[in-house]
């Protein structure tokens, strides 16, 4: 059993496959929920936090967003919001529908995910504007998000790229665990996205949005604000660019006092008014006016934009939708002054080769100066050894000299027969196919473990390489994976690989080193090379029998048998295939280049259970099925149960009942946390000794199974309150008791009130059922009175039996018992329908439990 809590997270219903996401407020995994959808689970540690308020805090937002979230169609969805239960390390988590694949879109494959976010398609565009109408899109779909949170009192706190995931190609705000109620001043949010005054508040979420919207649309960071990029759209597109840009100005204009955009209702307005063609009216004297648009259609759009700054003028009201706009004079399209300007065009590092509009030029960057039209289009590519090549479309601007100065960035992949030169400066020597390093030199192995801060030291001995007498690292294959999959991350970054090549290593036992001794060689400790190569794509090929057969690679689950993954990299894989009733299968492939792998198991029975058909578990409990995917024990848990439970976990036993009860009565005296830590036992119990599978899991039925246990249909949309009322409100269900429609039973059916208690110390015959007798006076032992259709026992009477539903779904602590129990003497509390409400910390010698099994993986 794993001692860090945090790489065994269990959400209800739900297999958690690995982490995709983390920061300094919660972990997200990925998950596939008991349906086989796709969802993110993000769980919050408590640890996380200096105190219990604030925890407490944040839990509270997610409470009040989780019942909004799924009316706006810019907001996440959250589908379920937990904690974990009593004697956990205490977290809170809620399931969200998950984001699109950064390379598949919706479609998922487990084992390579990478959410698409704003920050995402800002890295591919590589310092490129994106698309505007594309961020006019998403600018009025986050400001009618933000809209709709605003108006109910909440704010978001830390709008940015990465918090804007795209789900059906939709943009969406995520990372909901910052929302809280408006002004809440706990200080959270990103440098450069939190206005001067903090964050907290609707325009301080207004601001944010203004700065991600400065980076979709100049392709700069935020911190740059308000420089603008090289080259602006030209016609139509150039004056709605124009227009946007002053709303962004307005909204992050530094002093709160001068914004006038006030509101993301506004801004939507805004946006839209862009969208629609119309310009924005503005609150300016009329000189003010002449002047911003004598030196707009004088100077050139970009040098109007980059001096004047409208923040540093009356700024802009408003926008009120109630009164038309008064109609505007649009200004006289003013012709080109000069009637030639003339481009020269530089590159960092110089001497690139360059092609104008697809022809290659006749000298190399900086060029000489060449003439064009105002307005004309060019374009340009840059070509130069060791760099990306570049190719950009500019407007010819109205001016006499038009400098172009393009930064070339490099990109320096390995090339057949030749020396190349990796993140360090290291030679890697040509061979057939592959290119080799010398072995990893200590600086280069410190700069790693700086870079990283992981724990994970090398022995260090002399070598003399080439002449040169360096010192060499001594290290493990695992520190070799690790240390390889770091430097390859460098390499990409530092554009020193192309997507198709891979790194590996190569360990060498027999080397002669001084320091390297028989020691160091029988431990693992080996001297590594670096081994780099185009990348061979295989694939396994899964078959088992019998299938279907879940398989995990690496731990993570990826599919059923059959099954083919591809586009595999060539290493070393764990694969598990389990199945219900068998054992584990376990196999390691290490792959070769264009292998094609087959696997094909064969798998052997165990004594485990095979769900949906009559089966005994390892206490003795009968369960049988119930409908797919729900089994349950045919009688409630037993003192012995119980007892069992106590004793290998020390959990706090029940207090004496005041009554005899042998192994085989049902334990009374625990409350729900009790039920639940006994069922959290049991699966872990089980699932350790392959008894059931990782996909099944006990637990107390929820409302809506308890009644599927007693045969009664009812609605799953509605809260066990809104069933109740439901209920209690048709008169055909007046007398639907467990044995039929008489009351009292013709005949003993269940352990109830009846005669014999009556006989009991201290016990009121008025509390008793007159003129019934079923031979009991307390607790029955179980299965005493006959099974109902489905097999199960005592489901009337015995026991009130915990479920694990809230009678609302509102955050109090009122929870429902169900069934009646051996003092219960009314029709109201022995209808199939009842509930018994409760606080679910209640401990009573008339409140026990019955467990259920679930098959998550259905």
């Amino acid at each position: 059993m794993t001692t860090n809590p945090r790489l065994d997270v269990h959400i209800p219903d739900h297999e958690v496959l690995r982490k995709i996401g983390g920061g300094a407020y919660g972990e997200v995994w990925l998950a596939r929920g008991v349906t086989g959808a796709w969802r993110a689970v993000k769980v919050v540690w408590r640890e996380d936090f200096e105190d219990e308020r604030g925890f407490e805090r944040e839990f509270e937002g997610i409470l009040q967003y989780e019942p909004l979230s799924r009316d706006h169609p810019g907001l996440v969805n959250i589908l379920h919001v937990g904690r974990s239960k009593e004697g956990q390390e205490p977290f809170y988590y809620y399931v969200m529908e998950l984001g699109d694949d950064f390379h598949t879109g919706v479609e998922i494959n487990a084992v390579e995910y990478e959410a698409r976010t704003l920050r995402s398609d800002l890295v591919t565009a590589d310092g490129s504007p994106l698309d505007l109408d594309f961020c006019l899109d998403v600018a009025v779909k986050l400001a009618d998000a933000l809209a709709y949170l605003h108006e109910r009192g909440l704010a978001h706190r830390d709008v940015k790229p990465s918090n804007v995931i795209f789900v059906g190609g939709k943009p969406k705000l995520a990372d909901i665990g910052l929302v809280a109620p408006r002004d809440q001043r706990t200080f959270v949010g990103t440098e450069g996205f939190v206005p001067p005054e903090g964050p907290g508040s609707a325009q301080a979420d207004l601001y944010s949005l203004g700065k991600v919207l400065y980076e979709m649309m100049t392709g700069k960071d935020r911190l740059q604000f308000p420089e603008l990029p090289d080259e602006l759209p030209t016609g139509d597109k150039r004056k709605m660019w124009l227009e946007m840009n002053q709303i962004l100005c307005d909204i992050c204009e530094p002093k709160l006092s001068k914004r006038t955009i006030i509101s993301a209702a506004q801004l939507v307005t805004a946006v839209q008014r862009v969208q629609q063609g119309k310009r924005l009216r503005r609150r300016r004297s009329s000189a003010l006016v002449k002047l911003g648009l004598l030196v707009l259609l004088m100077s050139g759009g970009g040098y109007a934009l980059t001096k004047w700054q409208p923040w540093k003028v009356a700024p802009a009201p408003p926008v009120i939708v109630e009164r038309p706009a008064p109609p505007v004079t649009e200004p006289v399209i003013q012709l080109p002054v000069h009637p030639l300007c003339s481009i020269k065009v530089i590159t960092s590092p110089p001497f690139a080769s360059i092609y104008e509009n697809g022809v290659e030029l006749d000298q190399v960057t900086p060029t000489d100066f060449r003439d064009f039209e105002p307005g004309e289009t060019v374009t340009y590519r840059f070509e130069l050894d060791g760099y990306k090549t570049v190719e950009k479309s500019y407007t010819v601007p109205d001016k006499d000299i038009f400098v172009i100065n393009e930064s070339l960035a490099v990109f320096r992949p390995p090339v057949e027969n030749s020396v190349w030169y990796g993140p360090f400066g290291n030679a890697y020597l040509p061979h057939d196919g592959f290119h080799l390093s010398g072995f990893i030199r200590s600086s280069n192995y410190n700069s790693y473990l700086t870079a990283t801060k992981v724990e994970s030291p090398a022995k260090f001995v002399p070598f003399s390489e080439s002449g040169e007498s360096i010192e060499i690292a001594l290290i493990t294959e695992e520190q070799a994976q690790e240390y390889v999959a770091w430097l390859e991350m460098k390499a990409r970054r530092e554009g020193l690989l192309k997507y198709t090549q891979m790194m590996s290593f190569k360990q060498d036992p027999d080397l002669a080193a001084t320091g390297f001794s028989a020691e160091d060689r029988n431990k693992g400790i080996l001297p590594t090379r670096i081994l780099v190569k185009d990348i061979a794509y295989a694939s396994i090929n899964f078959m088992s029998d019998p299938a279907p057969a879940r398989i995990y690679v690496n731990d993570d689950f990826v599919g059923y048998t059959p099954f083919k993954l591809e586009n595999l990299r060539p290493q070393k894989f764990d694969i598990e295939l389990r199945a219900d009733g068998y054992q584990k299968y376990h196999h390691v492939v290490d792959l070769a280049d264009n292998e094609s792998f087959i696997l094909n198991a064969v798998l052997k029975r165990n004594n485990g259970l095979v769900f949906g058909g009559n089966w005994k578990n390892s206490l003795g409990m009968p369960m049988v099925p119930i409908h797919e995917g729900l089994m349950a024990s045919v009688y409630e848990t037993r003192v012995s149960d119980y007892a069992q439970f106590c004793k290998e976990t020390k959990h706090r036993k029940p207090r004496k009942p005041g009554f005899r009860q042998e192994g085989n009565h049902p334990v009374v005296g625990v409350n729900r946390a009790d039920a639940e830590a006994f069922c959290a036992w049991l699966t872990e119990k089980e699932r350790a000794s392959a008894t059931i599978s990782e996909s099944h899991r006990y637990k107390v039925p929820s409302d809506l199974e308890w009644s599927a246990l007693a045969g009664f249909e009812e609605d799953p949309n509605q809260t066990p309150s809104e069933r109740d009322r439901q209920a209690q409100n048709d008169p055909a269900l007046e007398n639907y008791f467990f044995w039929g429609d008489s009351f009292p039973p013709d005949s003993p059916v269940a352990n109830i009130a009846d005669e014999a208690a009556a006989r009991a110390v201290g016990v009121s015959q008025s509390r008793t059922v007159d003129g019934y007798n079923d031979g009991f006076e307390k607790t029955a032992p179980v299965g005493s009175f006959a099974a109902n259709e489905q097999g199960l026992y005592d489901l009337c009477g015995n026991v009130y039996e915990w479920v694990a539903t809230d009678y609302k779904n509102d955050g109090s602590e009122l929870a429902v018992v169900r069934g009646g129990s051996w003092a219960s003497f009314t029709k109201e509390h022995l209808r199939v329908w009842s509930r018994f409400l409760m606080s679910k910390t209640t401990k009573g010698n008339q409140f026990g439990f019955r467990v259920v099994l679930v098959d998550e993986s259905q």
